[in-house]
């Protein structure tokens, strides 16, 4: 009863692709905030730089929706260094905001690291990542629902 539900090679890469895409519009969101209305935001390091790294993450993660491998290394390679800033900046200033960023950081770079395998396989067996997602499943259910014909 209480088994785990196996997922296959093209709802694992979609899932991570889905992650990118939404860590990098949060970023550039919070980028905008920072620049217009947040100063608090700006002092914790977002800001026009982040809006650039934003727009790679989302690129980045589009390209891993369309089987593009290099786009998961470049993901991967993005994740860990960021990590690794976030680990180094931890260990100098110890603060909490700093330790969330770098548990999320390391968290995807794991997940990155775990869809490597899959991608591959994706690319061998000439298939796609699955682009559905289980939110606008919810929401086309829905509406589909309140809207009888």
């Amino acid at each position: 009863m209480n088994e785990k539900r196996q997922i296959n090679h093209s709802q694992r890469v979609g899932k991570i692709a889905n992650l990118v895409i939404f860590l990098g519009i949060l970023g550039i969101i919070l980028s905008i905030l920072a620049l217009t209305v947040s100063h608090g935001l700006a002092q914790r390091g977002y800001g026009f730089s982040y809006i650039v790294l934003g727009l790679f993450m989302m690129g980045v993660g589009y390209g891993i929706r369309y089987r593009c491998a290099y786009s998961l290394y470049a993901a991967v390679v993005l994740f860990t260094v960021l990590s690794g800033s976030f680990l180094f900046r931890f260990l100098v200033c110890h603060t909490a905001y700093l330790s969330l960023r770098l548990a999320l950081c390391t968290w995807v770079s794991f997940r990155l690291f775990q869809s490597l395998p899959s991608m591959r396989a994706l690319i061998l067996t000439n298939t796609f990542p699955e682009r559905n997602n289980r939110f606008m499943r919810y929401f086309l259910r829905r509406n589909v629902n309140d809207n009888p014909q």
